[in-house]
């Protein structure tokens, strides 16, 4: 079982599981559901925390912010290292190595189509060590998605301009 994996009681579980519903629930509200002291779910929280098994992650709701999400699937020579360089990007969400052929995949968002293509172009297309790139654009979510992204970053950087990649020194390392 995964709980049995986390190392997780059937308190921690309901913890977890009641966290995820409601990110927001409070630690007062978290002891009366689970009908333990504060200062007991304060402890188990930390402890969740401190192994990893909780996170806390900000970011936009791409299903509600309306910005467009696509996965990128693709087959390189070094997925550690092209997506490593990539997690550089103000637009790039996360990146996985795979198996199979495509042993590459990435969520990129833009606030359009147009945006997610150039970077693709810009910085994969462009590869002599990528080959064999799908793009699939999300169309719904069935649960919120959230996408930490420096939206600073793309206003005082030329991010905010697709023509911009053209000069990014992370697609210069990407073709190093």
């Amino acid at each position: 079982m995964l709980k049995d994996k986390l190392g997780v009681d059937d308190k921690d579980a309901k913890l977890l599981t009641l966290l995820m519903r409601d990110p927001d629930i409070s630690q007062h509200e978290l002891a009366q559901r689970l009908r333990l002291s504060q200062p007991s779910v304060n402890a188990r929280l930390r402890k969740l925390k401190d192994r990893g098994v909780v996170a806390h992650a900000v970011g936009l709701d791409a299903k509600r912010a309306g910005i467009t999400l696509a996965r990128v699937d693709f087959t390189c020579s070094d997925a550690e290292r092209v997506l490593g360089v990539l997690q550089h990007c103000s637009f790039f969400i996360n990146g996985f190595v795979m198996s199979g052929t495509r042993n590459a995949s990435a969520f990129l968002v833009g606030e359009d189509l147009r945006k997610i293509e150039h970077i693709v172009n810009q910085y994969l297309r462009s590869s002599p060590k990528v080959s064999d790139i799908e793009i699939d654009v999300v169309v719904t979510m069935a649960k919120e998605f959230i996408c930490s992204i420096d939206l600073e970053k793309e206003h005082t950087t030329p991010c905010a301009d697709p023509e911009s990649c053209k000069d990014c020194a992370i697609l210069r390392e990407m073709r190093g």
